[in-house]
């Protein structure tokens, strides 16, 4: 263990850090509600980065052939998220009630990250034309008795009310770009998250801090959207 935490704290020292907001994401999520059959694919689900006709987002609550395994259905009931993926290329799914207006107010409310995001000190629009937007936003990590901020500055294109694509224009990492993507039906949606990350150095502690990140970034989002559902 102790040998775990200087390796951690070495990390921190030549400027490891951790993308979130809309940049990664967390844990215990989605409700569903029961009367979904463990076998029915509940919603379609896209593949990992890669581009999509516009069928898949023009009509989200159409059966489409799902990804899932009948496992993966089952933990989505039981309240749990889906996070798949090694070394900086992820995927994460949640489930949450809430309708896709405000599944989508939650993930582009850029200015107030910070204020229902685990670890994002600031986020601030920088600028704003049509359906792009460049935001600045401050990670911090405490591992004690460490604090590290990281800075990451993040052009996203939003593609209302289906998915929004994003990639790292300037900031501490080496690379980091990705996607959301919301779909719907019957008063809930899933949110599906696809991210590549890729370190300025340390890959592997990295990763491991990164993935435990996404889970709970993914977990604030849901109960996000579920209290401004009021649920």
């Amino acid at each position: 263990m102790v040998g775990w935490q200087n390796q951690r704290r070495s990390a921190l020292k030549v400027g490891l850090g951790i993308g979130c907001g809309i940049a990664s994401v967390g844990l215990t999520v989605g409700r569903v509600l029961s009367a979904h059959p463990a076998d029915t694919p509940i919603f379609p689900i896209p593949t990992p980065l890669q581009a999509h006709p516009p069928q898949w987002f023009a009509t989200p609550t159409v059966p489409l052939q799902s990804a899932l395994t009948n496992q993966e259905q089952a933990a989505l009931r039981q309240g749990r998220v889906l996070l798949s993926g090694e070394d900086g290329n992820y995927t994460a799914r949640v489930m949450a009630n809430a309708s896709i207006d405000i599944a989508w107010a939650v993930l582009t409310d850029y200015n107030n990250f910070s204020s229902f995001l685990p670890g994002v000190e600031s986020s601030q629009v920088l600028q704003s034309s049509g359906t792009q937007r460049t935001f600045e936003q401050i990670n911090v990590i405490r591992i004690f008795p460490i604090t590290h901020r990281e800075r990451i500055v993040i052009a996203a294109s939003e593609n209302y009310p289906s998915h929004i694509t994003f990639s790292q224009v300037d900031g501490d990492l080496k690379k980091l770009q990705g996607s959301w993507y919301v779909t719907g039906a019957g008063g809930q949606v899933m949110i599906t998250h696809q991210v590549v990350v890729e370190p300025a150095s340390n890959r592997s502690i990295f990763f491991g801090i990164y993935k435990d990140n996404l889970q709970r970034t993914m977990s604030a989002l849901q109960q996000e959207m579920e209290r401004r559902s009021g649920r």
